[in-house]
């Protein structure tokens, strides 16, 4: 696993220290105990490769928090507009529960918000 300090996203080129470039390697096999502590997850309600619907009648592709493809063609843009209504999930319909899920944690606020949350914890910005 590697980890940046925080405040960094990715790291583009070594900077003369002991870092190759992408970050602090941590071997989880190796004895040295560690601990996290997960802060925010965005879009945890969702898995890689959802579709989703906005409330603009957008149609998305999730790939991650910060990696949203549009069926349209169009630029991302901002992002999707909340409320999501996810339709399916691994190419078939999806349950009513993690549909019910997307619509609850959706209902309120933005994806803008959501990015603007997880800049705050980490003083980073999502990749480009």
């Amino acid at each position: 696993m590697t980890v940046l300090r925080r405040g960094l996203s990715y790291r583009e080129f070594p900077d003369g220290s002991h870092l190759d470039g992408s970050g602090y390697t941590i071997h989880h096999g190796d004895g040295i105990p560690f601990t996290f502590e997960l802060l925010m997850r965005p879009y945890a309600f969702l898995q890689t490769g959802d579709e989703v619907a906005d409330i603009m009648g957008r149609a998305w592709r999730f790939d991650g928090p910060w990696d949203w493809t549009a069926f349209d063609g169009e630029p991302a843009g901002a992002g999707p507009a909340w409320p999501l209504a996810l339709p399916t999930r691994a190419g078939k319909p999806c349950s009513v529960e993690d549909a019910e899920a997307a619509a609850a944690s959706t209902a309120g606020g933005s994806h803008l918000e959501m990015v603007r949350d997880w800049m705050a914890l980490t003083e980073a910005s999502p990749t480009p």
